[in-house]
């Protein structure tokens, strides 16, 4: 029996697979797009928004001097200014030293918040570690059981003083967003280390953005705070089980939390959330055609809600029928998949050619960007894309490159879509955190 009966707050998980149909007597490989359908938003007079518990985490080091670090002020204050009374709010800075300029509190008066950020000046190095430590101890202090918990990092530079292990920060984001505690990082300009940014995002369940220039900045804010009062879900984590002889990778970027369990992105109203299983099933599963439906996959989800509850979907089982060679090849294969799997190969793409820029090999740059764009010519986003990185080849910008082909790769790969999204170009009245955006390090065009 169905334990968990759909109503309009449910979570879809949806199963579909690249074909509708296994082929006899070989062994199978099966691409399937797991989804993850959220509901309609509802009316502006229905359920308010989820409360919000932040830590604004600024980097002050010398490198911030001047324009970049005012407009990290500017754009900490218009966050602060979207806050009401249902939320919380610290404001802690770093360079060698880590300083709380506004302990965690009800944001009963931002002014408070303002007043702080006047005083901020540059300093020295970049204890980014410990600056992200104190703003996970302002947001435990004051921690909301239902509501999103998160730190926002900002920084420019590479981490330089106090614990700088990539590895060993990553364990520690991952480990306090299994308490409720996310991060999201902003990077900043040319310097700061992007490996490290991302890895912190992805390991501690939040957001990764950079910018090009300190005037990009206040557009990722937006975009961020735009997705946070968004949040239908959170917490998410897909749960896969195979049958004997079937063998399940998923080709998505996110990390694997072991025994067939990978977490997905939190979920916003009218979006999904998608992954895409590689499913290699072996001959003896399949050995005789026609003989009914042939089960290769289970999959569950759990997630938390706004009330702060613990929910699961039903299991979500594929079973397709075996079938000879003739009638096989007449399976049309699903637009969808194809054009997923094509985003993931791009990806691919880009993480190889940025490689091959940091080791100074543009030759190989423009081999692979090259191949990117063949594999882009059905796929208007992609072409975008590729286009805006040539721009950077031509300038042989090693640091821009690096950062715009890892940023986008990485987006690629765990983005939020639109609910049924179109094929083609998505409408552009969509939120910004929907949108399919061809250059990662820039604002969107106005």
């Amino acid at each position: 029996m169905n334990e968990n009966p759909v109503d309009e707050t449910d979570l879809i998980l949806r199963l579909d697979p690249r074909r509708t149909a296994l082929l006899a007597g070989h062994a199978n490989t099966l691409e399937v797009l797991v989804r993850v359908q959220a509901p309609p938003r509802p009316e502006q007079n229905g359920e308010p928004r989820l409360p919000f518990n932040l830590a604004f985490v600024l980097d002050r080091s010398g490198s911030m001097r001047g324009q970049p670090l005012a407009e990290a002020c500017r754009c900490a204050q218009a966050m602060i200014e979207r806050l009401d009374t249902h939320d919380q709010a610290a404001l802690v800075v770093f360079d060698h030293r880590v300083k709380v300029l506004v302990a965690s509190q009800p944001v009963t008066d931002p002014r408070v918040f303002y007043r702080a950020l006047a005083t901020v000046h540059d300093g020295g190095q970049t204890d980014l570690h410990g600056g992200w430590v104190q703003g996970a101890a302002e947001v435990a202090r004051t921690l909301l059981a239902e509501g999103l918990n998160r730190i926002v990092l900002l920084s420019d530079g590479n981490a330089n003083n106090g614990l700088c292990d990539l590895p060993e920060i990553a364990r520690q984001c991952a480990e306090l967003a299994s308490t409720g505690i996310t991060t999201s990082t902003y990077g900043l300009g040319n310097h700061f280390n992007e490996e490290l940014m991302v890895e912190m995002a992805k390991a501690g369940q939040g957001n990764a953005y950079y910018s090009d220039t300190a005037d990009d900045l206040l557009d990722k804010f937006e975009e961020e705070f735009a997705l946070m009062q968004a949040l239908c879900a959170r917490q998410l984590q897909l749960a896969v089980r195979t049958p004997p002889g079937v063998q399940a990778e998923l080709l998505n970027p996110y990390r694997s939390l072991g025994n067939g369990l990978w977490p997905l992105p939190d979920l916003a109203y009218d979006s999904e959330a998608w992954a895409v299983l590689r499913l290699q099933i072996s001959r003896p599963v399949l050995d005789v055609a026609g003989d009914g439906p042939g089960s290769v996959l289970e999959a569950e989800l759990a997630w938390t809600d706004l009330d702060g509850q613990t929910r699961r979907s039903p299991c979500a089982t594929l079973a397709l029928p075996i079938l000879p060679a003739a009638a096989f090849g007449a399976i049309a294969e699903d637009a969808r998949v194809i054009a997923r799997l094509t985003e993931l190969e791009s990806a691919d793409l880009q993480l190889q050619a940025r490689t091959a820029a940091r080791q100074g090999n543009w030759a190989r740059v423009e081999q692979l960007l090259d191949r990117a764009k063949r594999l882009a010519r059905d796929h208007p986003w992609l072409e975008a894309v590729v286009s805006e990185m040539e721009q950077l080849v031509i300038a042989r910008d090693e640091e821009r490159f690096s950062k715009e082909s890892y940023y986008s790769s990485q987006r690629m790969g765990n983005r939020l879509a639109v609910k049924d999204e179109p094929l083609e170009e998505a409408p552009h009245e969509i939120p910004a955190f929907l949108q399919r955006q061809s250059r990662q390090g820039k604002k969107r065009p106005s």
